[in-house]
C-alpha cells in the first residue's frame, strides 16, 4: 500500500479539489514534511485518524513516551491552522488541549492529546441532551475578551461577507439575503469576543485533567451566539431523523438561552444564519456534494 491509500481518501478528494496542482504536490511531499517534523519536535509519528478531511492528523508519542497529536494544514488560501494554534496558545489550557510547538512555515501544530478523548456524540448516543450541559461548561471557559494583538485571528465579518458573492452564482437567494440581514442586525446588538469557531459535539472530547476539553478551534472574532448556533446546527444534524426533532431544539435553544441570558428566538436567528453560512461554504467550495442543504435552515422558523 502507498503513502495515499493509507490516508483517509476524503482528506485526498478535499485537498485536491480545493487546492489543485498545490495539493498534489503537498500531498506527494507529505510523508518527507512528516519526517522532517518527526526529527524537529523528537516525535513518532503513527497512523492517520481514519476520519480526517481537512487535516493531516495523526497520533504521534514523543521522546517521554507521552501521547501527542500532530496536525499539518493543506496549502488551502486560508491559515485557519495558524489562528488555532494562537487560540489554544491564548487558552494555556483553559478548557482546551494544550499547543505544544508550532511550525508556521510548515503550517503544522503539536497538540496535547486528550485521553480517552471519546466525543459527546460518541458518550451521549443514547441520552443526546445531556450532552448539553458540559458543552455549556466547556463553552464557558474558552470563551475570552478579544486581545489587543490578532495577527492570525478570523473575524467573524469575513466569514459573512463571503456571502455576499451569492448574486453571483445560482445559490438560493432567499437564504443569503436573509442570513445577511440576520447577521448585520445581531453582530450590531452584540459585544464580540474571542470564539472557537467550530464548536460543535464532536470538538468537545473526554479528558483526564479536565472532564471534557475543546479541540479543532479556528481562533474567531465574533459575537458569541455563533459559537452556539454552531452547536445547534451540529445538534440538529446528530438528530434530524428523530420524530421529536423540534421539541429535542427548543429544549437545547432553551438550555443555551439561559446559561448566557441570550433570548430563545434571537438564538434562532443566529442558527439560521450559520446553517445559510454552512452551506453556502459547501456550496461555494465543493459544489460537487452540495446537496441544497441551505434548505435545512427552515426548521429554525426565522
Amino acid at each position: 500500500m502507498n503513502f495515499l491509500e493509507s490516508i483517509p481518501k476524503e482528506l485526498v478528494s478535499h485537498t485536491i479539489a480545493m487546492c489543485g496542482e498545490k495539493g498534489k504536490s503537498w500531498l506527494d511531499h507529505l510523508p518527507a514534511l512528516i519526517r522532517h517534523l518527526e526529527f524537529a519536535w523528537s516525535i513518532s509519528v503513527g497512523d492517520p485518524f481514519p476520519s480526517i478531511e481537512f487535516n493531516y492528523v495523526a497520533a504521534a508519542t514523543d521522546r517521554r513516551g507521552q501521547q501527542v497529536v500532530v496536525k499539518i494544514s493543506p496549502p488551502f488560501d486560508n491559515t485557519e491552522i495558524l489562528s488555532e494554534a494562537k487560540f489554544l496558545a491564548t487558552l494555556n489550557g483553559e478548557g482546551a488541549i494544550k499547543l505544544i510547538a508550532e511550525d508556521r512555515d510548515r503550517r503544522a501544530i503539536l497538540l496535547e492529546r486528550a485521553i480517552p478523548g471519546a466525543n459527546l456524540v460518541e458518550l451521549y448516543d443514547e441520552n443526546e441532551m445531556d450532552a448539553i450541559g458540559p458543552a455549556i461548561d466547556v463553552l464557558r471557559k474558552i470563551t475570552t475578551e478579544p486581545h489587543g494583538d490578532l495577527t492570525h485571528t478570523i473575524d467573524l465579518d469575513d466569514w459573512f461577507d463571503g456571502l455576499t458573492r451569492y448574486d453571483e452564482t445560482e445559490f438560493p437567494a432567499s437564504y443569503a439575503e436573509r442570513a445577511l440581514e440576520v447577521y448585520a442586525d445581531l453582530s450590531r446588538q452584540t459585544k464580540k469576543q474571542y470564539l472557537h469557531g467550530d464548536f460543535h459535539p464532536g470538538n468537545i472530547v473526554s479528558a483526564t485533567r479536565e472532564p471534557f476539553l475543546a479541540i479543532d478551534p479556528k481562533g474567531i472574532i465574533g459575537p458569541i451566539g455563533y459559537d452556539i448556533a454552531v452547536f445547534l446546527n451540529n445538534f440538529h444534524w446528530w438528530q434530524e431523523d428523530s420524530k421529536d426533532i423540534r421539541a429535542r431544539l427548543s429544549n437545547a435553544v432553551d438550555k443555551f438561552s439561559v446559561a448566557f441570558e441570550i433570548s430563545s428566538q434571537e438564538l434562532r436567528r443566529w442558527a439560521f444564519a450559520q446553517m445559510v453560512l454552512g452551506a453556502w461554504w459547501t456550496f461555494d467550495e465543493m459544489p460537487e456534494i452540495y446537496n441544497n442543504e441551505v434548505a435545512k435552515a427552515d426548521i429554525w422558523n426565522v
